[in-house]
C-alpha cells in the first residue's frame, strides 16, 4: 500500500487557496498550537493531509468568531506520526498455512480526527481467528524492501486521494487464512467506502464554507447598503426639514413686514386723524370767534414782537434784509381794520438819517389768547417814492408788562 501524500509549503497553500490562508497564518498557527512539522532531508516542511484538514478547521472556527484558545478545546491535534509517510510492510510467507501473517498486512492510512465519524475497527481488532493459526516469523532474507515514498511525489488535488490496497486471493493461502483475508478485504472495502464518504463530506463542507462566506459577504454588503440608504434618507429628511424651516421663516418675516406696514399705516392714519381733529378744533374756534362778538380792546397794550423771515418777494436794490427781527411796539388805540378776532395794522416809518428812505409795514395778526398774538408782517422798503424791496415775516407777539 502507498503512504499518505505529503505537502510542501507551496502545495499546502495551493490546497488551502480557496480558504484564503497565507503562509504567515500557517506559521502563526504552528506556533500557537505548538505543532511539530517534520522536514525532509533538505530541511523542507512536510505537511500531511491531517495538517491540511486541521488548517481548514482552524480557518472555519476563526470565521465563526472563536479564539485560538477556544479552538484548542474543540479540535484534536494530529499526532506527529500521522504526518510521516507510512512504508508498506513486507508480506512474509506463512510457514504452516502458506499465507501472510495477520499482523504483517498493510493498513489503510489513518483519517483526520473527526468526532462525528465512526471509528472503523482495524485488522488487529479482529477477534475471530482460525483454530490452530500460528504466526510464523518470516526469515529476514526473504523480506523485500518496500519502496519509500518520495517527498516530491505530492497530490495535486486539494483533497487526499484514496490509497490503493492489495488484492489478496484466498486460493493462494490456506483455508483459515483465506477466511481472515476475506474478512480483511471486506473491512478494507468498508473502510474505503467510509473514506470516500469522508472526502465527499469534506468537499461538501468546503462548498458550504464557500457558500457561507459568500452569504456573509452579501449580508455585509446589504447591511452597508441599508446603512447608506438610511444615511441618505436621514440627509434627505434633514434637507427637507431645513427647507421647511426656511420657508416658514420666510413666511414669518413676510408676516412681520406686513404687520409692521399695517402698524405704520395705522400710525399715519392716527396722525392724520389727530391733524384733522386739530384743524377741526381750529376751525371751530375761528367759527366761534366769528360768531361771538370780539372785544377789540384786547389788542391794546405793549407787545414784544419776534419775527422770522419767511420770504423775500423782491430786492432790486440789494438791501441787507435781516432774517430775524425783534421789536417792542404799542397799540394805544383800537385798530381801524378789525375782522372778528383778527386785525390789520398799517404803519409807516421814516429814517431821520436819510429822508429818501421809507418803510411801510402791514401787520396782520389774530388774537390767540390774552397774552399772545400771531400772524404775518409785510415790510416794504421805498426809496424816493419807488418800492425797491419787500419781505414777509412770521411774527409772534407776547404781551409786555
Amino acid at each position: 500500500m502507498g503512504s499518505l501524500p505529503l505537502y510542501t509549503v507551496d502545495t499546502a497553500l495551493e490546497a488551502l487557496k480557496k480558504y484564503d490562508i497565507q503562509e504567515s497564518d500557517l506559521l502563526d498557527w504552528e506556533k500557537a498550537l505548538q505543532l511539530e512539522i517534520p522536514v525532509d532531508e533538505y530541511g523542507r516542511k512536510q505537511y500531511s493531509p491531517h495538517h491540511v484538514n486541521l488548517f481548514k478547521n482552524i480557518k472555519k472556527h476563526l470565521a465563526l468568531g472563536r479564539t485560538i484558545t477556544e479552538i484548542l478545546e474543540i479540535i484534536n491535534l494530529p499526532p506527529i506520526e500521522a504526518s510521516r509517510p507510512q512504508i508498506a510492510s513486507p508480506v512474509p510467507v506463512m510457514a504452516s498455512v502458506g499465507g501472510p501473517a495477520l499482523d504483517s498486512i498493510p493498513l489503510a492510512p489513518p483519517l483526520s480526527p473527526n468526532p462525528s465519524m465512526p471509528e472503523v475497527p482495524s485488522v488487529n481488532s479482529v477477534s475471530q481467528r482460525p483454530a490452530g493459526f500460528t504466526q510464523p516469523q518470516a526469515p529476514q532474507s526473504q523480506q523485500p524492501s518496500a519502496p519509500v515514498a518520495s517527498a516530491k511525489t505530492l497530490n495535486k488535488s486539494p483533497y487526499a486521494a484514496i490509497p490503493k490496497r492489495p488484492n489478496l486471493r484466498g486460493d493462494q493461502l490456506g483455508d483459515g487464512a483465506a477466511n481472515v483475508i476475506n474478512l480483511v478485504n471486506r473491512l478494507n472495502r468498508e473502510k474505503d467506502q467510509l473514506y470516500k464518504k469522508l472526502l465527499e463530506t469534506e468537499k461538501l463542507n468546503s462548498h458550504l464554507y464557500s457558500a457561507n462566506s459568500l452569504f456573509h459577504n452579501k449580508v455585509r454588503e446589504m447591511a452597508g447598503q441599508i446603512n447608506e440608504l438610511r444615511k441618505n434618507q436621514n440627509e434627505n429628511e434633514k434637507f427637507k426639514l431645513l427647507e421647511e424651516k426656511s420657508r416658514l421663516h420666510k413666511q414669518l418675516l413676510d408676516s412681520e413686514k406686513m404687520i409692521q406696514a399695517r402698524q405704520e399705516e395705522v400710525q399715519q392714519e392716527k396722525q392724520r386723524n389727530d391733524m384733522m381733529k386739530h384743524h377741526v378744533q381750529q376751525m371751530e374756534e375761528r367759527i366761534a370767534s366769528l360768531t361771538t362778538p370780539f372785544d377789540a380792546t384786547k389788542f391794546c397794550g405793549d407787545w414784544m414782537e419776534t419775527g422770522s423771515l419767511v420770504e423775500v418777494l423782491y430786492d432790486n436794490f440789494g438791501i441787507n434784509i435781516e432774517s430775524e427781527r425783534v421789536r417792542l411796539f404799542r397799540i394805544s388805540e383800537l385798530p381801524e381794520r378789525i375782522y372778528g378776532s383778527m386785525t390789520i395794522i398799517n404803519t409807516s416809518y421814516h429814517y431821520e438819517t436819510n429822508t429818501l428812505w421809507k418803510r411801510n409795514e402791514s401787520l396782520m395778526v389774530s388774537y390767540v389768547d390774552d397774552q399772545t398774538l400771531e400772524g404775518e408782517l409785510s415790510a416794504e422798503y421805498i426809496l424816493d417814492g419807488v418800492p425797491v424791496a419787500k419781505a414777509i415775516y412770521h411774527v409772534l407777539c407776547r404781551r409786555s408788562h
